[in-house]
């Protein structure tokens, strides 16, 4: 038997047994989710002392409490993880889909309708993730602890949210293997075993302090993505340009680049996200 099948075999295996575990699980979300929090608490970050930082067994991130946003979020996807997603196919509505406070902070449930008072759709504010739902969609705990107010999402527009933000997530699909996705943003490369991203938000278009809850309306969604010797920055504009028509690549920025007429990441943030976070 060669090693390639003896690697696919074992893959369908833990696949098969690994869904079994999960769905024969009766999961009640709120104290389920609590007891998460309690297992992966909050705590000071190491450069920041004024932020916080969350490890969980998903992704990473430090947040800026008093704006309420990621500074840098971090995580992995690999081939593995995707071939769980399209197996599990965890249902994106309902208990899996819903949004949570972190234990101890408040429910923005209420703050999002206010805000979008004035506003009609598609011209909203949305829940913004950092560390997307469905590279998370490989586990229900990833899903559950990916819809996380504040410490996994910041106020994206929505033409952004489901623009280059959400090609950005595709790419990460195609990088590894997946077809699919790599029709969906035309990618024709080579595939890679893993994927690795580091997101956060830049500047401030405008300061909510609605319902007792004063959070920052970021300028900017910023991604880095590494995969194989790859390294590419995206630097995406928090509103109604940020489109799927003009496509991920329009947005792309030098990684470390002093050009004062074209900044690198590095250059525009003041730090290397890699260097922040283990």
């Amino acid at each position: 038997m060669s090693q390639l099948l003896k690697r696919l075999i074992t893959v369908n295996v833990i696949l098969f047994v690994f869904k079994l575990s999960v769905f024969g699980q009766q999961i009640q979300p709120k104290t389920h989710l609590d007891s998460l929090y309690v297992t992966y608490p909050l705590k000071p970050n190491s450069k920041w002392p004024e932020f916080l930082e969350w490890d969980n067994p998903y992704f990473k991130a430090i947040i800026d409490p008093k704006l309420r946003q990621s500074v840098v979020t971090y995580g992995v996807f690999t081939v593995q993880e995707d071939a769980m997603v399209t197996n599990l196919k965890i249902p994106r509505k309902g208990k899996y889909a819903r949004w949570h406070p972190f234990f101890g902070y408040p429910n923005e449930d209420a703050f999002y309708k206010d805000i979008n008072k004035t506003l009609v759709k598609p011209d909203e504010y949305s829940k913004g993730h950092y560390s997307g739902w469905e590279l998370n969609a490989y586990a229900v705990n990833g899903v559950l602890l990916s819809d996380t107010y504040d410490f996994n999402e910041g106020i994206e527009r929505q033409a952004q949210n489901e623009g280059t933000e959400l090609q950005v997530e595709y790419l990460t699909r195609a990088l590894v293997g997946n077809k699919m996705f790599a029709k969906r943003v035309r990618y024709i490369g080579p595939s890679f075993p893993q994927v690795q991203y580091w997101k956060g938000s830049w500047g401030s278009f405008k300061l909510f302090n609605v319902d007792g809850i004063s959070k920052n309306y970021s300028a900017v969604y910023w991604n880095l993505i590494k995969y194989g010797n790859e390294l590419h920055a995206y630097w995406f504009p928090n509103d109604l340009t940020a489109t799927a028509k003009l496509g991920y690549q329009h947005f792309e920025i030098p990684v470390d680049s002093s050009d004062v007429n074209n900044k690198g990441l590095i250059q525009r943030l003041g730090f290397d996200p890699q260097q922040v976070l283990n």
